[in-house]
């Protein structure tokens, strides 16, 4: 019979501890997550001091609600994201170390990858900060010849990813 009462104190506390988290709600907060987006921000430290034009946009992750629109929608984490675009006439080389120099010393590690099937290799580095995602940052020329440039950045937290409305 103790085994029994055992049992249903267990549920009963299992019952509450459920009913007390749907109640007051989970708590939608990233762990260090000022830090880790300071992280993504500080490519722009990286933009050669060659650049010019420079613009910069970036987006924090935010917990968003499923879009009631789009079935299967769900409730998630938007992605940090840095973006900064520059003009710089120095060679691609050139520009691409200078931003190699900055972000390596900042602790990132540099592996050019592809980005699609049939396309060339181009700068890609990823910062360890300490999660199950890394953060990502590309560097790639735009548009006509190779002296617009964009670096990006971001960063997926942990948890569900969000899908919002459009």
């Amino acid at each position: 019979m103790i085994w029994f009462k055992r049992v249903l104190v267990a549920v009963v506390l299992a019952s509450l501890g459920y009913g007390g988290y749907f109640l007051l709600g989970y708590n939608h907060s990233i762990p260090n997550g000022d830090r880790i987006y300071a992280q993504v921000s500080s490519i722009g430290a990286a933009v050669p001091p060659s650049a010019h034009d420079i613009q910069a946009q970036s987006a924090r992750a935010t917990w968003i609600s499923g879009c009631s629109q789009i079935p299967g929608s769900r409730d998630g984490w938007t992605t940090d994201e840095v973006s900064v675009t520059f003009t710089d006439t120095k060679p691609k080389r050139t520009v691409t170390a200078a931003m190699s120099r900055v972000l390596t010393r900042e602790g990132w590690r540099r592996h050019d990858a592809s980005p699609g099937v049939q396309q060339g290799r181009i700068p890609h580095w990823t910062l360890n900060v300490k999660t199950n995602h890394l953060v990502q940052a590309w560097a790639f020329p735009v548009g006509p010849g190779t002296h617009h440039w964009v670096l990006a950045a971001s960063w997926i937290p942990p948890g569900p990813q969000g899908q919002g409305c459009p």
